[in-house]
């Protein structure tokens, strides 16, 4: 797909080595979708897709690459076929820089960006459009350390401060929506979109075609992609279908 069109990135998210999803973002509901990332990944490429959303679901919690191993040899697999996203315990320069390295092309900060806002804005030229923000919200206010602890700042004031030229997009993720199939927060997702001025990648929710065409068709207010989990383990539609309802809402 061209740079200037909604995108579909599909979740492959990590715990002890293994394709999970998660209810609410809580670990203990988990559900087992794959033993190995590195053939769900695979499934996804065959498919169509142009992205892969990685998360260290460990790493979000522990502050550590906890699934490395088993992430790099998906890098190492596919990093010629589709471009790669990651996210989950990445909390310093050195562990942005390693994946970078390893062919990753965007990385996803969440915590680091809460505990330290000026971070990506003392960030070099170099690192432009690499850095992908997770803005995980509940009730309006940022979430960090994989969800676990509650902060009283509001999302969009954390957002707006950083620097444009750095951050690729802001991941909206409504906590109390993801990986629940009960619909998308349309009018939150928008409304946080036209507050900041980075495009902004939808999560949590998605249960339908419907969902995904609803979000893009709000391209021109900034909301230009989403992340699809649970939907498409669970077979609510196809991954060809979806890339369809998004042609259609490109054309």
């Amino acid at each position: 797909m061209k740079d200037n069109v909604f995108k579909l990135y599909p979740a492959i998210d990590i715990k002890d080595g293994k394709c999970v999803r998660l209810l609410f973002g809580e670990m203990e509901k988990e559900t087992v979708y794959n033993n190995s990332p590195l053939d769900q990944a695979m499934w996804f490429v065959d498919q169509g897709a142009d992205w892969l959303h990685i998360v260290d679901l460990d790493g979000a919690v522990t502050g550590k690459n906890v699934n490395k191993r088993v992430i790099e040899k998906i890098l190492h697999k596919f990093h010629n076929k589709v471009k790669i996203q990651i996210g989950g315990g990445i909390r310093n320069i050195n562990d942005i820089d390693f994946w970078i390295k390893n062919s990753v092309n965007r990385v996803i900060l969440g915590t680091l960006v809460l505990e330290n806002p000026s971070f990506i804005n003392q960030l070099s030229a170099e690192y432009s459009k690499k850095i992908v923000v997770g803005a995980d919200v509940r009730n309006g206010m940022i979430a960090s350390h994989g969800w676990k602890k509650q902060s009283d700042i509001i999302a969009v004031d954390l957002i707006k401060g950083l620097n444009s030229s750095i951050v690729s997009s802001v991941i909206y993720t409504d906590i109390t929506k993801d990986g629940s199939l009960k619909g998308v927060s349309l009018e939150q997702t928008v409304k946080f979109a036209k507050s900041i001025p980075h495009s902004v990648i939808a999560s949590g929710g998605v249960s339908s075609l419907n969902d995904i065409s609803r979000l893009a068709e709000q391209f021109s207010n900034g909301v230009q992609g989403v992340i699809v989990g649970r939907a498409l383990y669970d077979k609510k539609f196809s991954f060809s279908e979806a890339l369809q309802k998004i042609k259609e809402a490109n054309i």
